[in-house]
């Protein structure tokens, strides 16, 4: 009686994600000075978390916008850098956001610097309002020279480049925290000076991709030779629990897993019940038996792209011995595991590495 022969398909696809529009920084309305922006025009930056290159020297042209204090006056100069925000964190460390030129009613000193820091590195010295920004000290000074709100808005290239293999989350664009200080020239708060951060003032055009690999990892999931277990196999006998599908993603993804013969073994050219020996398969927290062979599908929160992934352990249970049963060498089953990322959007709390055998 030979054993269980298994065969496990897998699906590792990245799934591109369609423009939606552009989002833009929302205003904090306690802050009485400062800058947020949006990109100009539609091109998107795709950026594949497995990809081996990245994002290099990508050129994005953003529309800056200052934002003014109600009690009269307008934002003057603007310091400011970048750094990602608290959801995503130190994941992001290694990304730069390069200044270049302006057009528009301003000045800016600090092109060619990046003024993206990685999320636990110290932030620039930003004030007094007029120091200038230099390679130690990096940052961006944005010098509106006009007073009227037809000059509230300039626009600003930028270069980007994203490192490869950052464990970033699928989402449609990257959107970066501000830091700044500024002061405001006019009106009752002439001379006023200020800092604070705006969180996800500056979003740039470029999309993470809802990237996906998977893998099988482990041993056939082989119950050995089972030709002297009696029918009813007086203890259980299971294949290896160490057994698992590996998965790294960049977003939520959907498990679907079917068995060919109902989870039964076959032997080849055999018809009746003693040519096949039953089983039962455990996976993600379900059990299917030749009583329920309806399909296993599950839609799995992020598993990252860390090595370690999320493991989902796999596990069969004879429910026939061997005994009585024809001798043969291929009695197999297969199963079918297919795995798909989802869309940035998706919403999901099933933590499918949080199932046990």
């Amino acid at each position: 009686m030979s054993s269980l022969a298994k065969n496990m398909k897998t699906l590792a696809a990245v799934v591109g994600l369609a423009a939606a529009g552009v989002a833009t920084g929302a205003q904090a309305q306690t802050t009485k000075c400062g800058v947020v922006g949006y990109s100009l025009g539609t091109t998107t930056i795709d950026y594949d978390p497995f990809g081996a290159t990245g994002v290099v020297n990508a050129n994005i042209t953003m529309q800056l916008k200052r934002v003014n204090y109600s009690g009269g006056g307008d934002t003057r100069i603007v310091n400011f850098y970048l750094r990602a925000n608290p959801t995503v964190g130190a994941k992001a460390d290694g990304i730069s956001v390069i200044p270049n030129s302006v057009s528009g009613n301003a000045l800016i000193e600090g092109a060619g610097l990046n003024i993206f820091y990685n999320y636990s590195a110290p932030g620039p010295t930003l004030t007094p309002i007029d120091i200038m920004p230099t390679g130690i000290n990096r940052f961006l000074k944005v010098n509106f020279t006009g007073n009227n709100a037809g000059s509230d808005v300039v626009q600003v290239n930028f270069t980007v480049n994203i490192p490869a293999n950052l464990d970033l989350k699928a989402v449609e664009n990257l959107a970066l925290d501000a830091s700044f200080s500024c002061n405001i020239q006019g009106g009752q708060s002439n001379g006023l000076v200020d800092s604070g951060s705006f969180a996800n003032a500056i979003v740039f055009p470029v999309r993470v991709l809802s990237a996906l690999r998977a893998s099988y990892v482990g041993t056939a999931l082989d119950f050995g030779e089972i030709g002297a277990i009696p029918a009813t196999p007086p203890a259980p006998v299971r294949t290896n629990p160490a057994n698992h599908v590996l998965v790294l993603s960049s977003g939520a993804y959907q498990v679907q897993l079917t068995s060919q013969n109902g989870y039964k073994m076959k032997r080849s050219g055999g018809g009746t019940t003693n040519d096949e020996v039953r089983y039962s398969l455990k996976f993600l927290g379900d059990t299917r038996t030749p009583w329920d062979t309806s399909e296993i599908n599950h839609t799995c929160i992020r598993a990252g792209l860390a090595s370690t992934g999320q493991q989902l352990p796999i596990q069969a249970t004879l429910i026939d011995g061997g005994a009585g049963k024809n001798p043969a060498t291929d009695y197999n089953d297969q199963l079918t595991v297919t795995i798909t990322p989802k869309a940035y959007e998706a919403v999901t709390s099933d933590d499918c590495s949080g199932y046990a055998l």
